[in-house]
């Protein structure tokens, strides 16, 4: 039987792609129950309003009140998922990698929500700065603000912290980063055209031979589609927490430290000579 993976470890471009998805494949069940016990309600939310929207006779553009509303839950949704992710990772490791429980997810999430919702705000607005005064400001800021929350979460770090450690690691490994993120995300917008595709095929093709758009079930099951799929956005912030641990265990090489560390001391379940006696 395979052992759980090591996320303390320094990997390279292939290893990290391919060590996503067995993080996902080991813990596929405790992940995506910690998600919809934590997340459940955000999400839940997220399609009311989407629905609402979609049915919505008045305006509903994004500066109308339920366009705001729309778009402030898809952003606390996406906010939720993000931290409960690196939270239960975060977990994982403090537990030599065995899977946590739902309640110890809860602990991180619970600490750290109002400080990650806000500090995604300010990246948010960074990032938008960068889109509008150039393209490339944007591309850059947008990988070194994905370590941001990782490095957060993982040392508890204030933003300033966390902005300036995830600059500092990311020195001389952007274009690694960059890489890494881009493939991750063309796979997950494939996997959700798969899904979604049939839906707006069925759609679009109903409200061609009646003349008018399907009935409210037929927008509730699209409004349910489209959230489900974007909890494949985990398989991203997996990717990104991969990344943080390598660049950190090969810029200060923690593991190795630690392992120096423990070296001589007495493990739990272990018969070895006590450290006075050694």
């Amino acid at each position: 039987m395979r052992e759980n993976i090591e996320l303390n470890r320094f990997r390279e471009f292939g290893d990290i792609i391919s060590d996503t998805f067995v993080v996902i494949k080991q813990n596929i069940k405790p992940l995506f129950r910690a998600y919809i016990v934590i997340c459940g309600l955000f999400l839940l939310a997220d399609i009311l309003i989407s629905n609402l929207v979609n049915t919505s006779k008045g305006d509903s553009s994004v500066f109308s009140l339920v366009g705001l509303a729309e778009l402030f839950f898809d952003f606390v949704n996406y906010s939720a998922l993000l931290l409960t992710t690196i939270s239960y990772l975060t977990v994982y490791k403090e537990k030599g990698n065995q899977p946590p429980e739902v309640i110890e997810v809860w602990g991180y999430f619970k600490y750290y929500f109002f400080r990650v919702f806000f500090t995604q705000i300010l990246l948010v607005i960074a990032s938008t700065i960068g889109f509008f005064l150039c393209l490339l400001p944007f591309i850059y800021l947008s990988v070194v603000f994905s370590l941001v929350t990782p490095i957060m979460v993982v040392e508890n770090g204030n933003i300033e912290y966390s902005v300036k450690k995830a600059f500092r690691i990311i020195s001389g490994n952007w274009w690694f980063t960059f890489g890494i993120l881009l493939l991750i995300t063309i796979i997950i917008l494939m996997v959700m055209l798969v899904f979604m595709l049939p839906a707006f095929i069925i759609y679009g093709t109903g409200e061609w031979l009646s003349g008018k758009g399907l009935d409210k079930i037929a927008g509730i099951l699209q409004s349910v589609m489209i959230n489900f799929c974007q909890t494949l956005w985990i398989v991203p912030v997996i990717s990104s927490s991969l990344i943080y641990f390598s660049l950190i265990e090969e810029k200060e090489g923690n593991s190795l430290i630690n392992r120096i560390k423990m070296f001589g001391k007495i493990t739990p379940g272990t018969d070895q000579i006590s450290s006075e006696q050694y």
